[in-house]
């Protein structure tokens, strides 16, 4: 069984106010950045796995790739990556989902699919109380889990 992994995000977008994320802004001048953590596990030519995804996840002109498992941003505070509980639905998963059941004659077997969002907090604080708030106003406990790093 083969790993991939693919962080993506955008070419173009800077960091930004980090408060758009919070329910009621801090003093912090904090920034923050987002991408998108797809893990996939799959069965058979690594290389046409790969490629599949990449044309699936990925828009060559406005968006970057990282492939290596090394995180795409650095510098960041602090990072937050929460996905979807297992059972609770996820639009974009089964939207891809369904984009390879209907695909023929494909040399692989997809056999799992991992959605993480990641934000990443730019800026200086108190690392723990300001993760703990970020976590408070992004994650949803009922739908979502999440680490912190």
């Amino acid at each position: 069984m083969s790993k991939l992994t693919f962080e993506v995000f955008s070419r173009f977008q800077a960091a930004t106010d980090a408060n758009k994320l919070l329910y009621t802004p801090i003093a912090d001048k904090l920034t923050y950045n987002h991408t998108r953590y797809y893990t996939a596990e799959c069965e058979g030519d690594k290389e046409a796995a790969r490629d599949y995804l990449r044309r699936v996840l990925v828009d060559p002109i406005s968006q970057k790739v990282q492939e290596d498992d090394t995180p795409a941003l650095t510098g960041e505070l602090f990072r937050i990556s929460y996905g979807i509980k297992k059972g609770a639905l996820d639009l974009e998963k089964e939207a891809i989902l369904a984009n390879y059941a209907g695909r023929e004659g494909l040399p692989f077997t997809l056999k799992s699919l991992t959605i993480t969002q990641r934000i990443y907090i730019f800026g200086e604080g108190d690392k723990e109380a300001l993760s703990a708030r970020f976590c408070k106003d992004v994650c949803n406990p009922a739908i979502h889990t999440w680490s912190v790093r």
